[in-house]
């Protein structure tokens, strides 16, 4: 018993790999050659690109997009809500975006409207509060900039 859960309007890459107890919302369209992990969760309208790797845990919200060669560690979160509130379902949803090649370390969260720019690193356990430069390194908590 697999008891994973993907749409029916999902789209699959070819030669794309989910593996058990993941979940992928309607209107997802995921890439070729991609890998998606044991419990990630992704939500509605996501775009992801080819080549992607997806650790387990991870949680992708609705609309999110993550291009191209783009590695998600193990249980990294990205938000897309400023004023998370119980029952708030008017909140204007602001999802991050991963440019292509980037990689997000272990257990990162990446806050509502972060941009992490083509082939940057974030680091284990960051917390990021604002947008990453193209090639850039986010360290800490908060996360600061430095160059690669």
């Amino acid at each position: 018993m697999n008891l994973t859960f993907i749409h029916d309007s999902v789209i699959l890459g070819h030669g794309t790999v989910i593996w058990q107890l993941a979940s992928i919302c309607e209107h997802t369209i995921i890439g070729e050659n991609c890998v998606v992990g044991t419990s990630v969760w992704i939500g509605k309208n996501c775009r992801i690109g080819d080549r992607v790797r997806i650790q387990t845990g991870a949680f992708i919200p609705n609309r999110t997009v993550i291009e191209d060669d783009v590695f998600i560690g193990p249980l990294v979160v990205l938000t897309d809500d400023k004023h998370p509130r119980a029952g708030n379902h008017d909140y204007e949803a602001l999802p991050p975006t991963i440019r292509r090649g980037a990689s997000i370390g272990a257990g990162a969260v990446i806050l509502p409207g972060v941009v992490v720019g083509e082939h940057a690193m974030v680091a284990a356990g960051a917390v990021v509060t604002r947008d990453v430069m193209n090639d850039g390194l986010a360290i800490g908590m908060p996360a600061k900039m430095r160059a690669a």
